[in-house]
């Protein structure tokens, strides 16, 4: 089927037409900047978000070794348990030598956690207010919103508002979906200085939600890290696509719509070519060696295919390079930015251990290559005395039955264990407490789990877990807390009230070292 120029031209402002009557329009074009205090670093910092999509089973990332422990998990596990003798051990400070065991697909995570530079978050998962076992079933407890559902978890994973009919959302906030990413870049975005103002939230997949603020939009890029209007192998089809975005662009028809719309795809295409310059600037800056150590990194190992985060993950480096780079090096001159990554496939109800074992072989090579290519960047010193920190965190809808299911899968449960990364970890360490694995008497004396099944009660929530995360990058104030976690202050004043332990009374949990 062929188009005219007139028939392109019109489809186009058709399209223009039903981006005006959509509420997504791209704020981050038109956003004013806040009032921000650069404090802690003065150099570049990034968090990025891995999100695992469909439900990770952390109950197969991380195993206690002990005999009795052991014992309870292969007892409910007797297909699935992995052998004692493959977990890979580590010992978290406190805990004991080889006290633990980690996936035997996690190589290159258990020896960053040996070099104090991954940490363990134990048993987080969404939250209104901290709960005990009778608090779950009382039904006067609020609950997370529909709370094994896959796209509702997901959503209080990225939101950070896990019912969002009982939160206290903030005024500005009421009505719009926001994620704690894109909160938190409404709050920071005057930390960065370049102009025009270029977005704060880089988001190649995973959850979009997570990278949606009020005030600033995501930047929404391809895992191949093309930001352009998507080419085909119809050479006049290219050519008229390219001839009216540029009419409209101009206004050159005088059409209300289009002269309304010219000015954002004007910015747009603005923001995708002084993105394309600064990676090709900062990565051009590089020493060649540099550029070959990183290149090298992540190149899959050999029978490796889609490794889709792998690519994902060295797109987001070439991004914070070109975002630490300073403007007068060609480079983007930021200095606070959130990205967004995700891997899909965890929905294990059947057959899990190898496919499991294969995403987690993915995760962990990704993760590593990442790390290990900011060491590089570190090491070449390009950046002097400032180079650019980033820390890697893992999310996930929910993690999964403890009791593997008849199909030698396991089913939706609650709380789970996350991975977090960086040279900034305080890490070799577990954060949060590790639940009782003895599912005996039906479960019944057993006050982590909500049933027999082994679906454990959260012991820290994901507002504490983002908030770490957020403070670090430089969120701070109360005010500022308050707008990106609204159920933050009413789950601390909950925890206090109700007598729960120190570490569901702090506002965040201490796995990122302290600015000197």
């Amino acid at each position: 089927m062929s188009f005219s120029r007139r028939q392109f031209l019109r489809g186009t402002s058709s399209g223009l037409g039903l981006l005006a009557a959509s509420s997504a329009l791209p704020r981050w074009l038109v956003g004013e900047a806040q009032a921000a205090t650069l404090n802690g670093y003065a150099g570049y910092r990034a968090i990025v978000s891995v999100f695992l999509l469909g439900g990770n089973d952390a109950n197969n990332i991380l195993v206690p070794l002990g005999a009795t422990p052991y014992a309870h998990y292969r007892a409910a596990r007797p297909n699935i348990g992995i052998p004692q003798a493959d977990l890979l051990p580590i010992s978290p400070t406190g805990l004991g030598t080889n006290s633990y065991g980690l996936h035997p697909a996690l190589k290159k995570v258990q020896a960053l956690f040996g070099q104090q530079r991954a940490a363990l978050v134990c048993n987080v998962g969404s939250l209104v207010v901290p709960l005990r076992k009778p608090d779950y079933g009382s039904g006067a407890t609020p609950l997370p919103d529909n709370l094994y559902s896959h796209s509702d978890q997901q959503d209080a994973w990225a939101s950070a508002i896990a019912n969002p009919a009982t939160a206290p959302v903030p005024f500005e906030l009421v009505g719009k979906a926001t994620g704690w990413g894109g909160r938190t870049a409404d709050k920071l975005q005057g930390l960065n200085p370049s102009r025009p103002r270029y977005p704060d939230v880089v988001s190649f997949g995973g959850k979009p939600l997570f990278a949606a603020g009020a005030v600033r939009q995501p930047m929404m890029v391809s895992s191949s890290g093309t930001l352009a209007f998507r080419q085909t192998s119809d050479a006049n089809f290219n050519a008229l696509q390219t001839e009216a975005l540029s009419q409209v662009m101009t206004h050159t028809h005088g059409v209300t719509l289009e002269a309304s719309y010219g000015g954002i795809f004007t910015q747009a295409q603005t923001f995708a070519t002084s993105r394309a310059a600064a990676r090709d600037a900062a990565w051009a800056a590089l020493p060649v060696a540099t550029q070959t150590a990183i290149d090298a990194l992540f190149v899959p190992p050999a029978g490796a295919t889609n490794w889709t985060l792998l690519t994902q993950l060295y797109q987001v480096l070439r991004d914070i390079l070109a975002g630490a780079t300073a403007t007068g090096q060609g480079g983007l001159g930021l200095r606070r930015q959130a990205f967004s990554v995700g891997l899909g496939g965890f929905d294990t109800h059947v057959g899990q251990l190898p496919m499991q074992n294969s995403l987690l072989t993915q995760l962990d090579f990704a993760l590593d290559a990442f790390y290990q290519a900011l060491d590089v960047l570190r090491s070449s010193g390009v950046f002097g005395a400032t180079p650019p920190q980033a820390t890697l965190f893992t999310m996930s809808d929910f993690s999964r039955t403890m009791v593997e299911n008849s199909d030698r899968g396991t089913d939706h449960a609650w709380g789970g264990h996350a991975i977090v990364i960086g040279d900034r970890v305080q890490g070799g360490r577990f954060y949060g407490t590790y639940p009782n694995l003895d599912l005996s008497a039906n479960g019944v004396n057993n006050l982590d789990t909500t049933d027999s099944r082994g679906r454990w009660i959260p012991t820290l929530s994901v507002d504490q877990y983002a908030y770490s995360l957020a403070y670090w990058l430089g969120l701070s104030t109360a005010a500022e807390r308050e707008y990106v976690f609204p159920n933050l202050a009413g789950y601390i004043t909950a925890a206090t009230a109700g007598g729960f332990p120190s570490s569901a009374r702090n506002n965040r949990v201490g796995f990122m070292l302290a600015d000197t």
